[in-house]
């Protein structure tokens, strides 16, 4: 029987399942703005990073929709369009136009440009040569970072951590290679282990045995690597007899919850998946963690929008903030469903680090004009490492956290 289009995964797609969705296009322009009841001002209006920038079609949702068309319909070759490829990884997979293009149009903008980079991938046009060098990374040491497998665990040598691989454990602490192997980001892991300890959670993690989650090979469009280091993890994760994985890093909750599901043939995970502000917010909530200690702060929340728009996380932060005695927490303009990307996912730090600045420039000025904050709080290593290196380069007095070390500063 011909299988249904509508019955294929996610990763299983090829942009001839999209042609319906990409001639039905009606070049609305909401997948460039923020949706309309919702804006505030019009210097914060937009809501697409590559074509604020740009101010060129092809870098918006709309744009990819009819350059997928058109390869559909062989109306021109790559040879065609040389500044093929930058319009398509010029983007940071923040998934802003299809949330948008989902309340009007009932079509994906996001899958179909993800789509069109696997597309690449697989005729030899993509990724960017700087992705190439990470997925290299990937497969020879097992992240991206080109960091030897030894050092996944030193973050935790003076932690009382289980190894989840040789004693059983209920909940797994899956790390992330950027939050194990950056040393800025280190601190982020051992405050959250610390945290879910303090707890009493029955916690362990893999150390050096833990896998790149896949994510970023994802995002770029490499499906053949990515499959096969899901079916490694799964299999692995499967096999550990946990009941659930707490992870920091946005990318990896995405990625095992949402990502590993859409894989046709991997079998399903037998644990549940939650990002640690959801865990922490329902610790906090059966009073297993009390925040007592006060931190006299104005702080407004930057949606990650892996957690955000991919996920649906959105009140969680926002209530472990309020929830820290002496935080004024305020909010910017863009928030939510409408909040502006960091700039650093989808790949787009890595290959076009220019863009991703000026991207997490904007979003600083959001909050110090519309929010009037002292700090952005966040809870993704991507965001810190992007938004962190444009406050250092501005030497601007705005602030910036992790939501996981507020609380493990409030807890003491």
């Amino acid at each position: 029987m011909t299988q249904k289009k509508d019955d294929k995964k996610f990763f299983e797609k090829e942009l001839e399942d999209y042609r319906e969705q990409v001639w039905g296009c009606a070049r609305c322009n909401w997948c460039q703005n923020q949706w309309g009841w919702s804006v505030k001002s019009a210097e914060f209006s937009e809501i697409c990073p590559a074509f604020h920038e740009y101010r060129f079609f092809p870098y918006s949702g709309m744009g990819k929709m009819h350059i997928a068309r058109a390869l559909i319909e062989g109306d021109f070759d790559y040879e065609d369009a040389p500044e093929l490829a930058e319009f398509i990884y010029t983007c940071t997979t923040c998934g802003a136009c299809e949330m948008n293009c989902q309340r009007m149009q009932d079509k994906e903008p996001l899958k179909v440009n993800e789509t069109l980079r696997a597309r690449f991938v697989k005729d030899g046009i993509g990724p960017m040569p700087e992705h190439k060098k990470l997925i290299s990374s990937i497969k020879s040491y097992d992240n991206p970072w080109m960091q030897p497998r030894t050092q996944r665990d030193r973050w935790a040598k003076k932690i009382p951590l289980k190894n989840a691989a040789e004693e059983s454990v209920e909940t797994l602490f899956f790390v992330g290679c950027t939050t194990a192997l950056d040393p800025a980001m280190t601190k982020v892991a051992q405050n959250t282990a610390s945290v879910l300890l303090k707890a009493g959670v029955d916690l362990g993690t893999l150390g050096k045995n833990e896998l790149c989650c896949g994510s970023p090979i994802a995002r770029i469009g490499d499906r053949e690597t990515f499959v096969s280091l899901v079916k490694k993890n799964v299999e692995l994760l499967n096999s550990l007899g946990i009941k659930e994985i707490v992870t920091s890093c946005p990318g990896c909750f995405r990625a095992i919850k949402v990502d590993y599901a859409e894989i046709p043939g991997i079998p399903p995970i037998n644990f549940k998946v939650f990002h640690s502000v959801e865990y922490i917010d329902r610790l906090i909530t059966a009073g297993k963690l009390k925040l007592t200690k006060p931190l006299p702060l104005k702080a407004t929340w930057h949606d990650p929008c892996h957690l955000g728009r991919h996920c649906g996380v959105y009140e969680a932060p926002r209530t472990i903030l309020k929830a820290i005695p002496g935080i004024e927490f305020v909010e910017k303009e863009r928030i939510k469903d409408q909040s502006w990307c960091c700039g650093g996912g989808g790949g787009a730090r890595t290959a076009f680090l220019d863009f991703a600045q000026k991207t997490a420039a904007k979003l600083i000025d959001e909050a110090g004009k519309t929010a009037r904050a002292d700090a952005i709080v966040t809870c993704c290593p991507f965001c810190e490492q992007n938004i962190g290196d444009v406050l250092s380069r501005q030497d601007d007095e705005m602030k910036l956290y992790n939501l996981i070390d507020l609380v493990a500063k409030a807890v003491e």
